[in-house]
C-alpha cells in the first residue's frame, strides 16, 4: 500500500507548476534541471539540480533522512536523457546499493531509503 502511496505523490508532483530555472548559463547553452524531493507526509525540501554540456554530471548529497525521495526532470528544461546512480554514504564511504536508471522528460523515481541514518547521495549524468 505505501508504493502506491508513493506512486500517486510522484504522479502528482509531476504536475505541480514549478518556477523556471535561473537564467545561469548562457542563451545557447541547453539547461536540463532535475527536481528532487522529499514526498514523505511532512515534506522538507526540493531541490533543483542543473546539468547541461560544459557541466554534464552532478553528485547531490541528502542528509535530511527523506522518507520517500523523488527526482524527475522538470518539463520545463531542454529534453534530455539522464542516468542515475544512489548510495548510502556513511563516515565518508560510499556504499552503492544498485539503484540505477534512467530519467526522461516527464519519467523520473521514487525511492523509499531503507537505511536511517546514512547520508544519501545521488549522481546524475546527461547521456549523450
Amino acid at each position: 500500500m505505501r508504493r502506491s502511496a508513493v506512486l500517486s505523490a510522484v504522479a502528482a508532483a509531476l504536475a505541480v507548476p514549478l518556477a523556471a530555472p535561473a537564467a545561469d548559463a548562457s542563451a545557447g547553452t541547453q539547461v536540463t534541471e532535475v527536481v528532487c524531493q522529499d514526498l514523505s507526509a511532512f515534506p522538507e525540501y526540493i531541490r533543483h539540480i542543473f546539468l547541461s554540456p560544459d557541466t554534464p554530471t552532478a553528485v547531490e548529497d541528502f542528509d535530511e533522512h527523506p522518507e520517500s525521495l523523488s527526482c524527475y526532470e522538470w518539463s520545463g528544461s531542454a529534453p534530455a536523457t539522464v542516468s542515475y546512480s544512489i548510495s548510502y554514504v556513511m563516515n565518508g564511504t560510499d556504499h552503492p546499493d544498485g539503484a540505477t536508471g534512467i530519467l526522461t522528460m516527464g519519467h523520473g523515481f521514487g525511492w523509499s531509503p531503507v537505511m536511517p541514518g546514512y547520508v544519501y547521495r545521488a549522481s546524475f549524468t546527461l547521456v549523450p
